[in-house]
């Protein structure tokens, strides 16, 4: 565990160290007003044994601050629920036993135990109240522990003030006013825990936008350099050697403006992967387009287009959707073997949803799909926007993208 996880386990535990003294302070207090107007003795357990269970919380504090390790202070932790459960289980003895409610008193140990331990130490602190317990109740049953009784009655409990009072206060009021703040401190926990997971996904999520801007505009850079810098070089030299073949005729220098024209084509096509020209001009819809007609005029399977495009988004989103648009092709040319491919764009009243869908050979979508989609789910996720793929064997694929839109996101023409 690095540093940080380790220094918020030890601060909430010492948190809770806070809350069990509110806690046992409470139903010590509550004891006390029992003890003085039920006319029971207020040295009876009642009152003393919360006070024991709140002084060992000191020594306890101290053994916490001073540990650097995380196994160690979950030992010590499960050592203080041990000690507790040992002095519960005399307050239990000297309180009626099973005759009373003494399994209740239990409960905030097992609570705990269970929310800040690790699994195998909270199931033996677990086993333990449960073993303890019962081993009371049966040393009463034969005899071999004296039964101590808490409340001097005679005749039937339910009308005894005593007992009725020490229920209510102790048994009722107290225990179920100790239950609600320590469920509201676990409560509170939680979501500081919750806040601090949305304060880092949120960082995170800005980080990974501002790297894939930052991917955009490199790609935009590059594809400018392709486009108008070494497009243009190569333009300059086919044109210097068709100049030259003119003036003295050569057999190679055909060849030579041949590869030149393909080099050119290629450069294009680079330029137009990185970055289309048209998705800043004109937008989305034309860029697929044209992106279509790339890959028909390469031979490598048809494309139908259906697309809305009385729309505009920010150059970013439609950066993102072009080249989730680019990824899915290239999918299908890759690995679906597919004779033809289907795409669909279309805009709601607060969506944009696009539809990719080819007629290939299919797979089993699985959690350990290849990086391509998993690139796809994740560039969408930052834009708060969902990817579904359907597919079989033999059925082909079809992927839906759906991104928000609203009024505010449309880039300015």
């Amino acid at each position: 565990m690095g540093k940080e996880p380790f220094s918020e386990l030890k601060r909430t535990i010492l948190k809770t160290i806070f809350a069990r003294r509110i806690t046992l302070g409470t139903f010590a207090a509550v004891a006390l007003i029992v003890a003085l107007t039920s006319g029971i003795s207020w040295l009876n357990p009642l009152f003393y044994a919360p006070l024991a269970w709140f002084l060992i919380t000191f020594p306890f504090q101290y053994l916490i601050r001073r540990q650097t390790d995380e196994n160690t202070i979950h030992w010590i932790h499960a050592c203080y629920f041990i000690v507790e459960t040992l002095i519960i289980t005399l307050f239990v003895y000297l309180t009626g036993g099973s005759q009373w409610i003494g399994n209740v008193f239990y409960l905030f140990t097992v609570m705990y135990a269970n929310f800040f331990l690790p699994e195998v130490q909270g199931y033996i602190v677990t086993a333990l109240v449960v073993l303890l317990y019962a081993l009371v109740v049966m040393l009463e049953y034969t005899g071999i522990l004296p039964y101590q009784f808490l409340f001097p009655v005679v005749g039937d409990l339910h009308k005894s003030l005593s007992y009725n009072l020490t229920t209510i206060l102790a048994g009722t009021a107290a225990i179920y006013g100790v239950l609600t703040y320590t469920v509201r401190s676990f409560t509170n926990i939680y979501m500081r825990k919750n806040r601090i997971l949305d304060e880092q996904r949120n960082r995170l999520s800005a980080l990974s936008q501002q790297l894939v801007n930052a991917q955009n505009e490199e790609r935009m850079s590059i594809a400018h350099e392709l486009h108008d810098n070494l497009n243009q070089s190569l333009a300059t030299v086919k044109l210097s050697l068709s100049s030259l073949h003119k003036r003295r005729p050569d057999a190679q220098l055909p060849e030579l403006i041949a590869i030149i024209d393909q080099a050119i084509s290629e450069t294009r096509t680079l330029a137009y992967s990185l970055r289309p020209p048209l998705l800043d001009d004109l937008g989305l819809a034309p860029s697929i387009r044209r992106l279509a007609q790339m890959m028909e005029e390469a031979g490598r399977f048809k494309v139908i287009t259906e697309l809305e495009d009385d729309f505009r988004l920010t150059s970013q989103m439609e950066s993102l959707l072009f080249s989730v648009i680019q990824e899915a092709l290239t999918n299908a040319q890759r690995h679906a073997q597919a004779q033809t491919v289907r795409i669909d764009l279309k805009r709601n009243e607060d969506s944009i949803i696009i539809k990719v869908e080819d007629d290939g050979v299919g797979f089993v979508p699985t959690k350990s799909d290849g990086l391509g989609l998993r690139g796809i789910e994740e560039r969408i996720g930052l834009v708060m926007g969902t990817v579904e793929i359907s597919s079989a064997p033999g059925q082909g694929t079809t992927m839906t993208v759906e991104v928000p839109y609203a009024e505010r996101a449309r880039r300015d023409r």
